[in-house]
């Protein structure tokens, strides 16, 4: 009989070791839980300030570009449009300085472009190279007229010369405005001011 007591006792006494042995590892394991979450929810947190913090400072590099690089298309843009123009007047630079300094502004505009065009769009870098492009030609094709013309040329020479610098001027009175006004809106699109047009 006391055997069976004492095993009685032995029982029940493991039982309630037993049990609050499995009450601290409920516990412990809780806790555990509880501080692995709030570590994954700071460390998520965290990736995600990070995150913002990188995309708000290339959106800011993006917006410097933009600006850059529009104030160069719009000086590379009045640089052609005075060579290219048919009034002169007094005190202006010759049509060969006019010449150089318009064929600079193209060149530092294309520079700066293609050295950060990964801020821009694809379809939005085919469109600038294609105003480049456009631009830079019709002062060329000028510009060959121009740094040949000694004045005493035969009459083909100065109707050619004519007929491509009023092309050119036509071209800089018709085409370049709403050319650079959709390029203005794709800019201010990217800024987020205005909705961009289809690429």
């Amino acid at each position: 009989m006391l055997l069976l007591v004492l095993g009685w006792l032995a029982r029940s006494l493991g039982s309630q070791v037993l049990a609050k042995d499995l009450e601290k590892f409920k516990a412990d394991v809780a806790a555990a839980s509880s501080a692995t979450t709030e570590h994954l929810k700071h460390e998520l947190q965290r990736a995600a300030l990070e995150h913002q913090v990188r995309f708000s400072k290339l959106h800011e590099r993006r917006a410097e570009v933009i600006a850059e690089l529009y104030g160069l298309l719009v000086e590379a843009h009045w640089a052609s449009q005075s060579f290219i123009s048919l009034a002169e007047w007094s005190g202006e630079p010759s049509k060969q300085e006019k010449y150089a300094a318009a064929i600079n502004k193209a060149a530092e505009f294309y520079r700066f472009f293609d050295k950060n065009r990964i801020y821009l769009p694809e379809a939005l870098c085919r469109k600038l190279e294609t105003f480049f492009r456009n631009i830079r030609s019709k002062v060329i094709e000028f510009g060959v007229y121009v740094t040949h013309d000694t004045g005493h040329g035969p009459p083909h020479f100065t109707k050619e010369k004519m007929d491509v610098w009023i092309k050119a001027h036509e071209y800089f009175e018709k085409e370049v405005p709403s050319a650079r006004a959709a390029l203005e809106a794709e800019l201010r699109g990217i800024l987020g001011t205005t909705t961009p047009s289809d690429g």
